[in-house]
């Protein structure tokens, strides 16, 4: 562990939701649909990108009965995003470039 960082800061980010959405802000990378972190560059990698959504497919089963009902939500709702953007993407037409989502549930 690197001396340098604070190690509450380490228990914070080490949630469930929080993998979930490191695992998303990935995928949306490797869809184009975001750009490359401290670049103006996109870059797609829709292989990658199918990987990593089945990744957060297989954790929502692996987890099923052990998620609160938040974390639930945020699974399901960034699974779904993410589908949609891999279909727009798979078909030729990338999707428009933004900002990754951000760690909070849909309402």
């Amino acid at each position: 562990m690197d001396e340098h960082l604070d190690p509450n800061l380490l228990k914070e980010r080490a949630t469930f939701s929080s993998h979930v959405m490191q695992l998303a802000t990935a995928a949306f990378l490797y869809m184009g649909a975001a750009k490359l972190p401290g670049t103006e560059r996109v870059e797609v990698n829709l292989p990658m990108a199918k990987l990593t959504i089945d990744t957060l497919d297989m954790l929502k089963t692996k987890t099923e009965g052990n998620r609160t009902e938040d974390e639930t939500a945020l699974l399901d709702d960034v699974i779904y995003q993410l589908r949609l953007v891999y279909v727009k993407a798979e078909s030729g037409s990338p999707p428009e470039p933004s900002t990754p989502p951000t760690d909070k549930p849909a309402s």
